[in-house]
């Protein structure tokens, strides 16, 4: 799941946090129906289309371009502040195009996202919750050896949170304990399953119009892929961490602009019984990412957001395969997203 989706869920989780929770912990009234609290809601219905392209100059001297379109046909987002509760859904068409030398792959998949969120209030700034979310993916892949190979993802991320607030001091953090699980069925190219822990904490303080922050991330995971026969292609454990700085500006005029560079590493770890030349290798991995974004509220209801990314990863390994001509891979990507809110 992209780290992209999950910070979607802790802004909505900070916005949860605080300003809704008092009427949201009252619970069921006895003189309200279910119906008439459920249809006490605000939220927002929208669209976004997210464009990437990187190019990978790998082990064997080959350079790998990918370019990804990612077009969120129609997503919708439900908040019931009596219930201190929101759900999100979004439906997205996605097509990525892969060249290497002697080599093509298009894929094309539709992806459905549901995330559901559920808060408590401590009191005196404190709150807590958890949130669920589902990533379920089915595409199609084309290639000079396949014709419509279909492929199933399905990622789980389960997420307990607790956050604070200090209203006289404007300062407090987001933090939150991650499981995540994924299951990818390949058809003929086998199957792949993912289940690891991660561990965010984000401390925030507020000076007028500026916000700055940082994100503090650690995750442990372990992989195992296997091919249509059972045979094992990869037995491997991964780990990443990383820092990210953030620093935002809110105009008087309801816009922010904001700005974040993570700077983080990570490392994978290949079993004996690893295969494709992977016995017992290391993967070393340093990440830079830059991202400037704005927003910007028109009229009552409408939300605009456009972000670039710039992304750099130097990859190094403890072993080269004899078809490996150097010990560096090195990943340059650029990604722009926009998207459209109409918010009630």
């Amino acid at each position: 799941m992209k780290r992209t989706l999950i910070s979607v869920s802790v802004a909505a989780a900070l916005a949860l946090s605080f300003p809704t929770l008092a009427a949201s912990e009252r619970g069921m009234d006895s003189d309200t129906g279910f119906l008439d609290e459920a249809m006490q809601f605000g939220g927002h219905v929208g669209t976004s289309l997210e464009y990437e392209d990187k190019v990978t100059d790998g082990f064997n001297g080959d350079k790998k371009k990918e370019k990804t379109t990612t077009h969120e046909v129609f997503g919708v987002y439900y908040n019931n502040a009596r219930w201190n509760l929101s759900a999100l859904y979004g439906l997205k068409l996605e097509n990525r195009e892969q060249r290497n030398p002697g080599y093509h792959e298009n894929e094309d998949g539709i992806k459905h996202l549901f995330s559901l969120n559920k808060g408590f209030d401590l009191g005196n700034g404190w709150a807590t919750g958890a949130i669920y979310e589902l990533e379920y993916t089915r595409s199609k892949v084309f290639s000079p050896y396949v014709s419509g190979l279909r492929k199933e993802l399905a990622e789980h991320s389960f997420r307990p949170y607790l956050t604070y607030f200090n209203n006289e001091h404007n300062w407090g953090f987001y933090s939150n304990l991650e499981y995540l699980y994924s299951s990818e069925d390949k058809s003929a190219w086998g199957e792949r399953t993912e289940e690891g822990y991660s561990l965010l904490f984000k401390p925030y303080k507020r000076f007028g119009n500026w916000e700055l922050g940082v994100e503090l991330y650690y995750q442990i995971k372990d992989n195992e892929d296997r091919s249509s026969s059972g045979s094992i292609n990869e037995i491997s454990d991964f780990n990443e961490k990383y820092i990210e700085p953030i620093v935002q500006y809110s105009f008087d005029d309801a816009g922010v602009l904001y700005a974040r560079v993570r700077v983080g590493e990570n490392e994978t770890n290949n079993a004996a019984n690893s295969g494709g030349g992977n016995a017992n290798v290391d993967y070393f991995k340093d990440i830079r990412k830059a991202t400037l974004g704005y927003e910007q509220a028109v009229g009552d209801n409408w939300l605009l957001k456009g972000e670039y990314e710039y992304a750099n990863e130097v990859e190094e390994k403890s072993k080269l395969a004899g078809w490996e001509a150097k010990n560096e891979s090195e990943l340059k990507q650029h990604t722009v997203y926009l998207q459209a809110l109409y918010r009630f």
